[in-house]
């Protein structure tokens, strides 16, 4: 049986809705954070690479510049030599003054700081002519490489030599640049020479700023150190032919590759060119540290601000999603606490039947269903006979108890679903009965009188000795427009019938689409 109680309730699944959405909210929120660290880290890697290329791109610049400065000095000397052996050539020099031969010989030397003198040496190494001097000093460089390169191997061209210190400066570490000399049959005749200071190329290393651990390096093409800054005392024709740096720069004319300095340990990216044709490499190496210096800066700050502000977000998301699951469970505390509420404020505190006021709503609730869908409806009224003398003979306990097996048999007796029980008043119950003709509700209504008598509760003041109920029967067809207050009244009436027939018995109103009364005699 249903009491057919109307409580507020939230649709179905809503509390799992809400905490599915809170919980989709949650991982939305945790996705735009990681989404905006995973943005930052770009920006960051985009800048790391920024860093990488503008490195690149001013040492690429700065090899090609300093490469043609070094050419460029390196030809002015190479002019020098030029103009000495086309002047050797000349017929008559050896028979010329010194003078003559002096002017001749070196009309078109070069003139700079850092050049040094330009000699004409003979077959035997001698000088036969100085620049810096129209006497030539005495003097055999016989055993310099660049003679013997010259001597022994007639296609040697313009030759670089190693690194030497030079006995005409007083040992000052010079480099020199030399061409061969030939006589009319193309036999070896001497060499033509001339000096260019180290300190050149280290006066013009030493202005550049390549950073702390930067470095800057002139190779010769076997792998000796002609000059380097930062230089220690050691470095001048280093041989390093077989580091990993100097192989890399031997296999290409030009690029770039990241290697560590076999010099001082220190990780570099290194930018390379050939000079020209000329046996020379030029160098030039940042510290990859600090390329990313300034990166790492800037990283550590934005990357702090990020971290920060994607953990504040993930931990807004986490009270977030905490504060909501609380005000989710206190809702769902208060809307069953509102349903048990208005269970209890439909609900006959005694017997656990629907009320009164639920009584009224549930039968005009059912009124306006039987109307629309064209079914009867019935109405039980059953009254406790002689309660009242009941109750002042054995106490409001045992009467109390009288009412809740009476509403106990009401709910064995009244088992259809849609059958709604309830407490009328007092000692009064009603039953509705949707779609239940006058034969089935007096059927109901005979079984439920049966039931109470069964019960065998002792009643002195009862011409039966017992407890028994007396039922008033009503059927009706509802219509649109028509009200149940028609159905209670006959209800009523046939009560009133059942009671001054001798109580214990049912009865049906009297109406033409309802059979009569029913009398059944004490049991």
């Amino acid at each position: 049986m249903q009491q057919a109680v109307v409580t507020p309730r939230l649709p179905r699944g809503s509390g799992k809705d809400s905490a599915r959405i809170v919980r989709w909210l949650t991982v939305l929120g945790m996705g735009v954070a990681l989404g905006m660290l995973a943005l930052g880290t770009m920006v960051l890697l985009d800048a790391r690479q920024d860093a990488w290329h503008q490195a690149e791109q001013a040492s690429n610049n700065l090899v090609l510049a300093l490469e043609r400065d070094i050419a460029r000095n390196i030809a002015v000397l190479d002019l020098s030599l030029e103009g000495a052996i086309a002047a050797m050539q000349l017929p008559g020099l050896d028979q010329a003054s010194p003078e003559i031969r002096h002017m001749a010989l070196f009309d078109r030397a070069g003139s700079a700081e850092y050049l040094g003198a330009v000699l004409v040496l003979d077959r035997d190494g001698n000088i036969f002519a100085d620049s810096t001097s129209l006497l030539p000093r005495r003097l055999n460089l016989a055993d310099r490489d660049y003679f013997r390169i010259h001597r022994d191997w007639p296609k040697a061209g313009l030759y670089v030599s190693r690194p030497f210190q030079s006995r005409l400066t007083g040992e000052e570490p010079t480099l020199a640049i030399s061409r061969r000399l030939s006589d009319s049959d193309g036999e070896f005749a001497g060499v033509a020479v001339g000096s260019l200071r180290l300190a050149y190329f280290q006066d013009m290393f030493g202005k550049l700023d390549v950073g702390a651990g930067g470095s800057v390096a002139l190779f010769r093409t076997d792998g000796r150190l002609v000059a380097r800054h930062p230089s220690r005392p050691d470095d001048v024709n280093r041989d390093l032919s077989r580091s990993y740096a100097f192989q890399r720069m031997a296999m290409m004319t030009n690029g770039s590759f990241v290697a560590t300095s076999s010099m001082d340990g220190v990780r570099r990216r290194f930018t390379f060119r050939h000079i020209g044709n000329l046996p020379l490499i030029l160098s030039v190496a940042v510290s990859v540290d600090e390329v990313y210096a300034a990166w790492w800066h800037k990283a550590r700050i934005i990357g702090s601000i990020l971290v920060f502000l994607c953990g504040a977000t993930v931990l807004l998301c986490l009270l977030f999603r905490r504060e909501m699951l609380r005000r989710i469970a206190a809702e769902s505390a208060l809307t069953k606490a509102a349903g048990k509420l208005a269970v209890m404020a439909a609900t006959d505190g005694l017997t656990d039947l629907a009320n009164r006021r639920q009584f009224d709503l549930n039968l005009d609730r059912e009124w306006r269903q039987a109307a629309r869908d064209g079914t009867p409806l019935a109405l039980l009224l059953l009254d406790a006979d002689g309660f009242k003398s009941f109750n002042d003979r054995h106490g409001h306990q045992e009467g109390d108890q009288v009412l809740r097996s009476i509403a106990a048999c009401i709910r064995d007796t009244v088992r259809h679903p849609a059958d709604a029980g309830a407490r009328y008043g007092g000692e009064e119950f009603a039953v509705l009965l949707p779609d239940t003709d006058a034969a089935g509700a007096l059927a109901v209504a005979e079984r439920l009188r049966a039931a109470v008598e069964a019960l065998g509760i002792p009643h002195a003041g009862s011409p039966n000795g017992r407890v028994t109920a007396s039922i008033g029967v009503a059927t009706a067809w509802p219509h649109a427009g028509e009200g149940p207050a028609m159905l209670v009244r006959e209800a009523d009436a046939a009560l009133y019938e059942a009671k001054q027939g001798g109580r214990n018995r049912v009865s049906g109103a009297r109406r033409g689409d309802v059979p009569g009364s029913v009398w059944m005699p004490a049991m």
